[in-house]
């Protein structure tokens, strides 16, 4: 009877094991995903010196096009990025930043910060952006329950040279 009880808890170890590691299996996938998300929309940004929306071949439209290929997840609501991203964010220095992609099909939030409004130092006036894509995790018990933000920035652009 020692040896049945004895090979339950080894069992039970395993078991705990390999659960634990398919849950690190999954957050990388995960992070991998949210991380290249928020890498492309960067290099467009930056590529374009702003985040163009509505015209033909936009930053936007090239975003979506690529994020789309790679089974990012669809906002829900209608195509609408109020539920997912803040309206205003502070930013380094104290600026503030809008949200510009509020009708986005995806769930990322691009923020646009103008370092020219109440700015002395005249050397850094510009605008930069700030992108989150965010990790989830569709586990069917903690889908809606995890959300984590991955956030980059792009340079100043429009730099005033001194």
């Amino acid at each position: 009877m020692k040896e049945a009880i004895a090979n339950a808890g080894i069992f039970n170890l395993v078991i705990i094991f390999v659960i634990v590691l398919l849950a690190f299996f999954i957050g990388s996938l995960s992070y991998s995903k949210a991380f290249k998300v928020k890498n492309k929309i960067l290099e467009e940004i930056e590529k374009d010196q702003g985040y163009t929306m509505g015209v033909n071949d936009s930053t936007e439209d090239r975003v979506e096009e690529w994020i789309g290929s790679i089974g990012y997840r669809m906002n829900v609501s209608t195509g609408s990025n109020r539920d997912v991203c803040a309206s205003t964010v502070r930013g380094n220095g104290g600026f503030e930043g809008t949200l510009i992609n509020e009708q986005g099909d995806y769930q990322y939030c691009v923020y646009e910060f103008d370092t020219c409004t109440n700015n002395s130092d005249q050397a850094k006036c510009g605008k930069y952006y700030r992108v989150i894509a965010y990790m989830y995790f569709d586990v069917p018990i903690l889908s809606g329950l995890l959300r984590l933000p991955v956030s980059g920035e792009t340079m100043i652009f429009n730099e005033i040279d001194s």
